[in-house]
């Protein structure tokens, strides 16, 4: 069903002068000047970073309704409401930052026009996570490289633990006293489950395997028993921390003896030299034994990127982090994704102060503003000439 919204507005004059007229203004728009309404940017928004729908595929789809949308005009309306959406997503920064627990991870990204780089070069997209459970921000940022400077910039005011892999990025961030970093035990436990898989033979990588899906059996108990920081940290003290006892007596009595260079080698360098972050997890309830939480999280990225493949140029790749932080911020907190773009992209302009924009952020907004926003608007045919 298609419809046109029509605005009416009345023009008034003054009769002593005849010459003051006054217009009423039309209501404000997303975008100025455009056709794009807030519902139509947020259908645009969410097919393609929600439903993985490339551009060209919407542009063929408007089209064989009898739409001419054309994709440069569909990228220039993404550009738009991302520029529009920033505030948004600085908040959810701040957010993170001011909480004591994080994730970080990152993935590669194509973009075909950067500054002094080759078309076939890889970008990054980094993904941070933080904030209350109740309440927690998914913050994407596209950077051209994989430097140890992004972590350490994004992190400069953190104080607490950030969950992540062992890249060199993430170590630095060590050296702070007042940041602990929490290794991803998944990560340690996939080398030697490589090892497990290449071996004909039971070796040394059995038993380690073995005692670390211990540890994970320990949280998958403590899940399901919804049990309370307090009686974590207790547990995993009493239950856990003996098992990792006996995985690093394994691993130090055959260091010495394994080739460096052979997987099993490899193997036991990566546990042996971050053993201090693979056990941080242990000393806070709130902390998790991996950080599958973040590589979950940027999957629905990856997912996409398969479809779409890559950005045409680095303004459109950080219009793109932008609609994808707020997008899985929404569907992390249960927040159905077209219906706070639309209220969001209809209503963002009205918030002129700090308070009224942290509300419009998807783990603050009221859910009763959100239960019309797939409705269909009355419409109001008017009156010509007095024939209805």
């Amino acid at each position: 069903m298609t419809f046109r919204v029509v605005h009416i507005r009345k023009q008034y004059a003054c009769k002593g002068c005849e010459e003051t007229m006054c217009l009423a203004k039309l209501p404000k728009q997303p975008i100025d000047k455009s056709i794009a309404t807030a519902g139509l940017l947020a259908a645009v928004i969410d097919s393609k970073f929600n439903r993985h729908m490339p551009l060209y595929r919407q542009e063929a789809m408007f089209a064989e309704a009898g739409i001419s949308i054309t994709r440069g005009t569909l990228s220039n309306w993404l550009i738009h409401s991302a520029n529009l959406l920033t505030p948004l997503v600085k908040l959810m920064e701040a957010d993170i930052q001011s909480y004591d627990i994080a994730f970080a991870d990152e993935t590669t990204l194509q973009v075909l026009k950067e500054k002094g780089r080759l078309a076939t070069q890889k970008s990054y997209m980094w993904l941070f996570i933080g904030g209350p459970p109740s309440k927690r921000a998914f913050v994407y940022q596209y950077h051209p490289a994989r430097s140890h400077q992004i972590p350490k910039e994004f992190f400069a005011d953190f104080n607490g633990y950030v969950h992540a892999d062992c890249y060199q990025g993430y170590v630095a961030l060590e050296q702070r006293d007042s940041l602990v970093h929490v290794a991803c035990l998944a990560h340690a436990r996939r080398y030697f489950v490589d090892v497990v898989k290449a071996s004909k033979k039971k070796g040394l990588a059995h038993p380690i395997v073995e005692l670390m899906d211990k540890l994970y059996k320990i949280e998958r108990e403590l899940k399901e028993q919804q049990a309370s920081p307090a009686l974590v940290f207790m547990t995993r003290i009493k239950k856990a921390k003996p098992l990792l006892d006996e995985i690093k007596t394994l691993i130090d009595e055959a260091y010495p003896k394994v080739p460096s260079q052979s997987p099993l080698g490899k193997a036991l360098f990566y546990s042996r030299n971050h053993w201090a972050a693979l056990n941080a997890y242990l000393y806070d309830g709130r902390l998790e034994i991996d950080n599958n939480r973040a590589e979950r999280s940027i999957k629905p990225f990856v997912i996409g990127r398969k479809n779409w493949l890559f950005h045409g140029n680095e303004i459109g790749a950080r219009a793109g982090s932008i609609l994808f932080s707020l997008i899985e911020t929404c569907k992390q907190n249960k927040v159905e994704v077209f219906s706070w773009l639309k209220f969001v992209l209809a209503n963002i302009h009205q918030a002129q102060t700090m308070e009224q924009l942290e509300k419009l952020l998807p783990y603050n907004i009221d859910p009763l503003l959100l239960t019309d926003m797939r409705s269909i608007p009355q419409l109001i045919i008017p009156e010509k000439d007095g024939v209805s």
